[in-house]
């Protein structure tokens, strides 16, 4: 069965993964497809509908960055491209931590191998530029479909449980890569009989109040593995969630590259 060696043989990770939080990875490495469908995945193709919420209004959504026609997202990679930005015929893209602009004809036209510290202290609270949007959804959408399959990488620190949708489930916080460009080092996956539901962090490029709990909602099915189509972001205090939409996103023609 896939999800009953979710780790390489006598890998790091296969001591660190024990009890509860490894049946709860196993099981959701399986639910989401298994290793073949991840090591084949060349990825997928987003078309935004809808962008909204508090973070995006703030930050300068259709007045200093615009929400993209297209995202194009090789996960195994930790690749995402945008088309159409920041304007119809051009594009972006995060490449590991590195953002690049191309004009219309291909050229690189703004590049930076490593954005994050343009993020610290009172540079927190600018309004993005496309570059800066670039970087924040380039990392987070290249990180949110390499999951759960990445999560083999983490330290796991607890075992944890939330209510979605009514349903308390289990969750495991955990240590994530130093190395890895993502909203906080320590992050809380939750899964319903596998199925990744819920994501809690800390926008840290945002600030340390910026504290999310992440809703994945309406999946479909492509090459094997659940795609979110819907993501919606509140606000939180620990675990409990409140009413203020930090941000709603919406996604339509969802197909493989």
């Amino acid at each position: 069965m896939v999800g009953a060696e979710p780790f390489p043989a006598g890998s790091n990770s296969d001591k660190l993964w024990q009890g509860k939080a490894r049946a709860l990875l196993a099981r959701a490495i399986e639910r989401h497809g298994g290793w073949a469908a991840w090591r084949t995945f060349a990825g997928v193709v987003l078309r935004p509908v809808r962008l909204s919420g508090l973070l995006p209004t703030v930050k300068g959504l259709g007045r200093t960055f615009v929400l993209p026609g297209r995202i194009e997202v090789r996960p195994c990679d930790g690749v995402t491209t945008l088309r159409d930005y920041p304007e119809p015929g051009r594009h972006g893209v995060f490449e590991r931590g590195q953002v690049t602009l191309f004009d219309r004809v291909g050229r690189p036209t703004v590049q930076l191998a490593n954005p994050r510290p343009t993020f610290r202290w009172l540079r927190k609270y600018r309004r993005w530029s496309p570059v800066d949007a670039l970087y924040f959804f380039g990392y987070a959408m290249a990180h949110y479909h390499a999951l759960p399959f990445t999560l083999v990488d983490a330290r796991p620190r607890r075992v944890v449980r939330a209510r979605v949708r009514g349903r308390l489930v289990d969750g495991v916080e955990v240590a994530l890569p130093r190395d890895l460009h993502t909203h906080s080092r320590v992050q809380t996956f939750y899964f319903d009989d596998g199925l990744l539901v819920r994501h809690d962090y800390v926008a840290d490029i945002v600030g340390a109040w910026a504290r999310g709990a992440h809703f994945w909602e309406d999946f479909v099915t492509i090459r094997g593995l659940p795609i979110a189509r819907r993501r919606h972001v509140v606000a939180r205090f620990g675990r409990f969630t409140t009413p203020l939409v930090a941000l709603h996103a919406e996604f339509a023609d969802v197909t493989a590259q």
